[in-house]
């Protein structure tokens, strides 16, 4: 059973010791958590709006707050567990044997008290920091896991590069990779010691990584192993090779064709696309008095194969055929550099990678897919785009490993209509759109938010009730998901506000107003204007942009406490945005001269 996690304040940094939940965890099994249910006023959710947004006070029962085992327990995982069993088991033969001899006398009798509290004491004791413990080892299992956001970070260290803009940081496991200047340097993310050093060519892509300046869900895990695609010369004479790195520096290498379209993806994998008949020239295309572009009468376009390969042997995974079905103009046109339309049907193509969820759009061809190939989409359906006409990416990966696709049988399919695929096998349908966080604290919340029409909600995704309505706040109208931590989710609304509401009820916990973000009178650039989000449980940190309008760079890092929205403290950069990233919960960050370590 997934149970919802409630507001945490028994957590790292909480301003009430006394709060801490003592002999609860005692017995705990190792890899959950109980706290205290978060209500809001007198129960009630924003607005006082009960589920149904009817005016009614909420009725959810109390529930305890739920925490994910670990993917794969490690030694040291396993270790804290055994050693908070033993102090259980302890205590337990510790009080019977003081019962066995109980002291008659008064003097005995006080000692026997005074024992006793030492000995729950120092197990209580013992249980606080191998619960803290694993919930730091559950936060920074997540790409935004941070392990210290208190105080304002100090460069700890750097290294210089020749053409920094140009360079990548991605994370393996322990290690920071940073891909530029024709080569890929393996760092301890906590000293900036170079590690090891691969020599590449200069045109260097290597991965998995997150797009570059766009604010989205981190649902990128480590690269384990690194692979890394270059490429030289130009036409018929490119060559391309690709390099994949184990996070020891060990490296394996091949030729890859020299037409080849592949991209790096996790686990070791090369996606690859290929266009039936190879790549097709690009030609004119008619365009009406309106100027609006159509494709040449009785136009039939080449099917596309989609698959992934081992980068290191070049062996098939899995492959699937996208059959060319009916075009939509768009998809099939770009423009050459006098603003022209072309028929492009190479160029046209694009994808979307969310965690291992692959969704691909051509021309006339669409497809989703787990990267382990499993086909998300209906094959059968050869509409463009897969989503009925819906332009925006329509399959999400979860952080918990559900994935999001379009409910096909909506009765309105021009409106989104989203559907939850549960990591168990259930599904769950939304009336709207599902907000992805941007970061987590590695606890499944046991509910997903949505956006409906101008409302938010928040259905269940435990197995008790699937998909049930927990409540419903009409006046809340989230456009972005930044957090969901210890029972806090942290939205962006339509006017540029940061809110803070409990995950549990929808009640409204602070906000945090525009101008304080910079945003200003710019609302509607609020999320193009957040490059990110971080957490270390207790403080949420956002990259933002220094002025929204463009006039000019720089670059605001904000820490706010998850508690009451208060800004810690805030660190302003002359650097525009390039990119930032967590690394085993150590901070790291390009600038205008290299890569620095923060903390």
């Amino acid at each position: 059973m997934t149970e919802r996690t409630q507001q945490d304040d028994t957590g790292n940094g909480t301003p009430d010791p006394s709060k801490v939940q003592t002999f609860e965890l005692i017995d705990e099994v190792p890899g959950t958590f109980d706290g205290p249910e978060a209500a809001g006023p007198d129960g009630e959710g924003p607005d006082g709006e009960g589920p149904d947004g009817d005016g009614s006070a909420a009725t959810e029962p109390d529930a305890e707050a739920g925490e994910p085992a670990p993917r794969e327990p490690g030694r040291a995982a396993l270790a804290l567990a055994s050693a908070r069993a033993a102090v259980g088991r302890n205590v337990r033969r510790g009080g019977s044997a003081v019962r066995r001899r109980l002291p008659t006398t008064r003097r005995g009798k006080v000692l026997l008290v005074g024992g006793t509290v030492s000995v729950v004491v120092l197990a209580v004791a013992a249980g606080v920091l191998v619960d803290a413990r694993l919930r730091e080892q559950a936060l920074l299992a997540t790409p935004a896991g941070v392990r210290d956001l208190e105080a304002k970070p100090t460069e700890q260290w750097s290294i210089d590069l020749e053409n920094p803009i140009a360079s990548t940081l991605v994370e393996m496991p322990g290690v920071l990779a940073i891909a530029g200047d024709a080569k890929v340097r393996g760092v301890d993310p906590a000293s900036g010691e170079v590690l090891w050093t691969v020599d590449l060519e200069e045109n260097l892509s290597c991965g998995p990584s997150a797009l570059l300046g766009v604010g989205e869900p981190s649902t990128q895990e480590p690269a384990d192993p690194l692979v890394c695609v270059t490429s030289s010369g130009e036409g018929g004479e490119r060559e391309q090779r690709v390099t994949v790195i184990e996070a020891d520096g060990a490296t394996k290498s091949r030729e890859l064709d020299a037409g080849a379209d592949v991209v790096p993806v996790a686990g070791g994998g090369l996606l690859r696309f290929e266009i039936a008949g190879g790549t097709t020239e690009k030609r004119p295309v008619v365009v009406d008095k309106l100027g609006v572009p159509h494709l040449p009468k009785d136009f039939v376009g080449p099917d596309l194969t989609v698959g992934v390969e081992d980068a290191a042997t070049g062996k098939e995974r899995w492959s699937d055929t996208l059959a060319f079905g009916a075009p939509r103009p768009d998809s099939c046109i770009t423009y050459d550099d006098s603003g022209a339309p072309v028929l492009d049907v190479a160029g046209a193509l694009s994808w979307d990678l969310h965690g291992d969820v692959l969704e691909v759009q051509g021309c006339g061809v669409s497809g989703a897919f787990r990267l382990d190939g499993t086909r998300l989409d209906d094959p059968k359906d050869t509409e463009d785009p897969p989503a009925d006409g819906v332009d925006t990416a329509s399959f999400l990966s979860l952080p918990d490993g559900a994935w999001v696709g379009p409910d096909t049988a909506a009765a309105d399919a021009a409106m989104a209509n989203d559907v939850v695929h549960l990591s168990d096998g259930a599904a769950v349908n939304l009336d709207g759109h599902v907000l992805v966080p941007w970061a987590t604290d590695g606890r499944d919340p046991g509910l997903v938010l949505e956006r409906v029409g101008v409302r938010t909600q928040a259905r269940s995704t435990s197995a008790d009730d699937p998909g049930a309505l927990l409540w419903s706040a009409p006046r809340l109208r989230a456009t972005t998901l930044l957090a969901e931590v210890s029972g806090t989710a942290v939205v962006l609304d339509e006017q540029g506000t940061v809110r803070a509401i409990d995950l549990g009820t929808g009640a409204d916990r602070w906000t945090l107003a525009p101008k304080t973000l910079s945003f200003g009178d710019m609302a509607w650039a609020a999320e193009s204007s957040i490059f990110g989000a971080y957490t270390d449980g207790d403080t949420l940190l956002l990259p933002v942009s220094a002025d929204p309008s463009g006039e000019s760079s720089g670059l605001r890092l904000l820490a706010v406490d998850l508690r009451d929205g208060s800004v810690r403290w805030e660190l302003e950069q002359e650097t525009p945005y390039t990119q930032l990233i967590s690394v085993d919960g150590y901070l790291a960050q390009v600038t205008q001269h290299g890569v620095v370590g923060l903390g």
